[in-house]
Formats: structure tokens, C-alpha cells, sequence
């Protein structure tokens, strides 16, 4: 087969780019229209309320990142409304489906009519639709992790430190954004060097007879990436400490109400000899007063009155002293008992694996059941025109859309089994395991604190698919090499031997021959 043309290559890269440039137009397009249809902002309290009081006061919150306080201070105070910072998160969950193409397309070398589908898929997915349309972090938030995994999966493809460094400053954006992130953050530190460059490293192992100055220029390929990584890591992070401390007036930190956030997520199975205090060792022994044993109430421990968080705030009114005892209490429950803790998580899971408790859990994402308070109405009508409506009957196209696709949130809980499947089958194994390990800690995480609701599930939904389009290219390849050896078996069928030329009888006779 003769190699393609320069003219023949270039047609290709041009009709590339125009199904490209097609495909990002149709995207934003669609997204516009679902926002025409259902434009109007939604609240849910208290986290909309908290994300509010910051744009307004530039009060730091202790359990939220507060990032998201200040876009809205820039993007709806001088337009008095807030329809300019839904149309940025439209904007932004664009950029989140073409780069979800991207991978699809140029990491994953998915056909390009399947990579512009699962682009489509991801355009509707109904766990990015609705918060588009939400005085929430995850339309931004989940543009910045689209942003990390791209990047991210792209040094496993080249092992390039641009791409490691660009992944770590854009990952402290994102847990500026929302905290959720950190984890998957820290471990994506050292995951990354290690992913890239283990199968050389076994490699030059598995041969000894490979030169040893091979195997050491591998080791010392991943350790320099790898300490790259940490430093670059520790650097950024430390200034979004020194930052959050500067602002809220207190001292570094990445959150100043962590301990209680752990202390709440794991109530359930804290004892009396857990406790770092005494006042609070008798606390949660009176815990059968509010129920602290039962692992379903730990939203209720964190945020409800007469709690445990409440009352342990009125026995240490010291919010430093009292965050700190409760992370050490928090601590010494998990070394003592980590089954317990992982069984919080498996509880929460387990209860989603109902139709109707699906169904309520989604509707629980609307907070009818938690409307804002009338002086944050009044500032909503004062400052943003907004005239908010707390009706469960008049449900919006985005929500009803978003309760109507309950079976596919069954799929996202089955997410780590399906990403698991790719590793077993090597499909694109680097990018399988990358993909494991960060559905495996978001979904663990979202078990364990979260609960009665399917928002936490919004980042597992764009890994979801794109450990669908992995499988999908697996499932394509046998097709594709089918398909070109039918086309090389019928070239070599059509293609016949030139004939040799009989010789001229005259020209034998001719002097010049002789």
C-alpha cells in the first residue's frame, strides 16, 4: 500500500478540525438551549446561603472552600442579577463535555463519531444539567477536575513534567473550589509518577539481561518526577493554607472546621474512650439522646440543632479548641476501629440500592425541605431581583429531567466494579487504574459523609463515562482490525501481478541489442 500524500494528509487534518470546530459549536449550542428553557437560579440551603453570605460580607466559611463567594461578588453584583453567573457555569460545563471529547478522541484514540457521542452524553448528563442552574461549586468545580484529568492523563501518555506541574496548580483551584477534592488531590501527587512509570521499571526487572544503566535510568526518571510532584505539591498547598489564614483572619489551614466534619461523619461509631476531653467523652455517651448511633443522622449531627456538633459547640464556645479536640476524637475512633468507619460508608451505599429511596434521594437535592430563611429572601429581591419560589409542585425541566434519570444513577454506583473490569481486561490499563483510583476515593468519600442525596455522585458521573468510552474502545478494536483485514485481504485480492512484457522480435534484431 503506497503511504498517503502530503495533500492527502492535509485534507484529513483539515476535515478534522471542521468536525472538531462542529462538534464544540453543537455542544454549546445544545447547552444554551437547555438553558433557555430552564434559566432561572436554585438554591440549595445551606450551602447557597453560605456561598452568598461570603460574596456579600466576605465572611470565610469553616467547613466550605470559599472561592465560589467571591465569583459571585464579581460576576451578578454589578448586573443585580444572578443569570450572568449561571451562564458562566454553562460556559464552563461546555469546556468540562470538550474536554471530556478531547480524552475521549486523542488520549483514549476513540473513532471520532464515538468520541463526539460520548462529548453528547456528556453534555446531558443530568448530574451536570441541574447544577449548572445552582448557586453551587460543581458546575465550576467539576471544570476544573475535567481540566486535571485531561492533563493528567496526558502525562501518562507522554510522561511530560509540563503537564504534571500544570495538573497541581489547577488541582489548587479546585479544592479552593471545593474541598471534596483534596483527597484525590494528595494521591494524585504520587499515583501519577508511579502509573507512568512502573511498566518500565518492571520491564528492565523482568529482563536482566537489560543493560543497568537502563533499569537506573528508569528508577531515577520516576523518583525525579515523583519529588518534582511532592515539591510542587507542598509549595502550592501551603500557599492556599497561608491564603484561607490571611483571609479569615486565623491561622493556616485548608479548612478551620475539619475535625467537626470528621467528628459528625463518624459519630456512629464513636465511644466515650475516644474522646481527647472529658466534656466530650461525656457527650457521646449521652449519645442516645440524639441519636447518635444511628449512621443516617450524621447530616443532622453536623448542621441540625441540639446535635452533636451544636452541643458540643456550647460546652467549647473556643472554635479552635473545639475543632481540634473533635479531629483528634475523630482520629482515634478511625485507628480503632476502621471497619466501623468503612461501615458507615458501605450503610449509606446500601441504602441507595432502592427505586423509591433513589427517587427521594434525588428530589432531597431540590431543598424544598430547607427553604431560605426570609432575611435571605429579602436580600435575594433587594440585591438580585429575584423573586424565589419554594413550590414542590412546580418542579423545572432540569429537575424533573434529573428525577426521571434515577436508573442511571444505579450505573455510577456500579462504577467501580465497571473500572475495575478495564484493569482485569487491559483497556488502556495506565488510564483504567488512574480511573479506579479516583472513583473507588470519590464514591468512598461521598458514602461516608454524604447521604440522602445523589449531588455528591456529580464527579463519579464524568469518570463513569469515561470508564464507559475506555470499555467502548476495547469493544471497537476487534471490530476495527476485523474491518482492515477484510479491506487488505480485497486490496490484495484486486491488486494484480503486472504482466511481463513479451520481448519485440524486431528489436532483438536491432544493432543496438546485438
Amino acid at each position: 500500500m503506497t503511504s498517503p500524500t502530503p495533500t492527502t494528509e492535509a485534507a484529513g487534518r483539515s476535515s478534522e478540525l471542521y468536525r472538531w470546530a462542529l462538534f464544540c459549536f453543537l455542544v454549546f449550542a445544545l447547552k444554551l438551549l437547555l438553558f433557555a428553557i430552564d434559566p432561572l437560579p436554585k438554591l440549595y440551603m445551606g450551602d447557597s446561603g453560605s456561598y452568598l453570605w461570603t460574596a456579600v460580607s466576605g465572611w470565610i466559611p469553616d467547613d466550605r472552600s470559599y472561592f465560589y463567594g467571591y465569583v459571585i461578588r464579581w460576576t451578578s453584583f454589578w448586573t443585580e442579577s444572578l443569570t450572568p453567573l449561571l451562564a458562566l457555569q454553562v460556559c464552563l460545563s461546555t469546556i468540562s463535555c470538550i474536554l471530556f471529547a478531547s480524552i475521549c478522541r486523542f488520549i483514549f484514540k476513540l473513532p471520532a463519531r464515538w468520541a463526539y457521542l460520548f462529548g453528547f452524553l456528556c453534555a446531558i448528563d443530568p448530574l451536570q444539567l441541574l447544577y449548572e442552574r445552582y448557586v453551587m461549586t460543581e458546575a465550576i468545580s467539576l471544570s476544573l477536575y475535567a481540566f486535571v484529568v485531561y492533563h493528567s492523563l496526558l502525562y501518562l501518555r507522554d510522561r511530560r513534567l509540563r503537564d504534571l506541574a500544570i495538573m497541581q496548580v489547577v488541582s489548587v483551584l479546585l479544592i479552593g473550589f471545593r474541598m471534596s477534592f483534596l483527597l484525590q488531590v494528595q494521591i494524585n501527587t504520587v499515583l501519577l509518577p508511579l502509573i507512568a512509570f512502573t511498566p518500565a521499571v518492571l520491564k528492565h526487572l523482568r529482563h536482566p539481561s537489560t543493560e543497568s544503566a537502563s533499569r537506573l535510568s528508569a528508577v531515577r526518571a520516576c523518583g525525579g518526577h515523583l519529588l518534582v510532584s511532592v515539591v510542587l505539591m507542598f509549595l502550592l498547598h501551603t500557599g492556599y493554607k497561608r491564603a484561607n489564614g490571611w483571609v479569615s483572619e486565623r491561622e493556616p489551614a485548608y479548612l478551620h472546621g475539619t475535625g467537626l466534619v470528621l467528628l459528625a461523619g463518624w459519630g456512629s461509631v464513636l465511644q466515650p474512650g475516644d474522646a481527647a476531653d472529658s466534656r466530650l467523652a461525656d457527650l457521646i455517651s449521652k449519645g442516645d439522646e440524639f441519636g447518635l448511633r444511628n449512621p443516617d443522622l450524621k447530616n443532622s449531627q453536623h448542621f441540625a440543632p441540639n446535635y452533636l456538633i451544636d452541643r458540643w459547640s456550647k460546652i467549647e464556645p473556643d472554635p479552635l479548641k473545639a475543632d481540634r479536640l473533635a479531629q483528634k476524637t475523630a482520629l482515634h475512633a478511625l485507628r480503632r476501629d476502621p471497619l466501623g468507619v468503612l461501615g458507615i460508608g458501605w450503610h449509606t451505599y446500601a441504602g441507595y440500592w432502592n427505586v423509591d429511596a433513589m427517587k427521594q434521594c434525588a428530589e432531597m437535592d431540590f431543598s424544598f425541605g430547607n427553604p431560605p430563611d426570609t432575611d435571605l429572601i429579602a436580600r435575594l429581591a433587594s440585591r438580585f431581583h429575584l423573586t424565589y419560589t419554594n413550590d414542590p409542585t412546580t418542579k423545572s425541566a432540569a429537575q424533573q429531567y434529573y428525577v426521571a434519570a434515577w436508573p442511571y444513577y444505579f450505573l455510577i454506583l456500579l462504577s467501580p466494579l465497571l473500572s475495575g473490569l478495564t484493569i482485569v481486561r487491559r483497556f488502556g490499563r495506565p488510564y483504567a487504574i488512574f480511573l479506579f483510583v479516583h472513583i473507588s476515593i470519590m464514591l468512598a468519600m461521598s458514602m461516608t459523609f454524604g447521604g440522602e442525596s445523589i449531588r455528591y455522585l456529580q464527579p463519579v458521573s464524568f469518570m463513569t463515562l469515561l470508564v464507559l468510552a475506555l470499555g467502548a474502545k476495547a469493544l471497537l478494536r476487534p471490530v476495527r482490525e476485523d474491518k482492515d483485514q477484510a479491506v487488505t485481504e480485497e486490496q490484495r485480492i484486486n491488486v494484480q501481478p503486472a504482466p511481463t512484457p513479451r520481448p519485440d522480435v524486431r528489436s532483438l534484431a536491432h544493432p543496438a541489442f546485438i
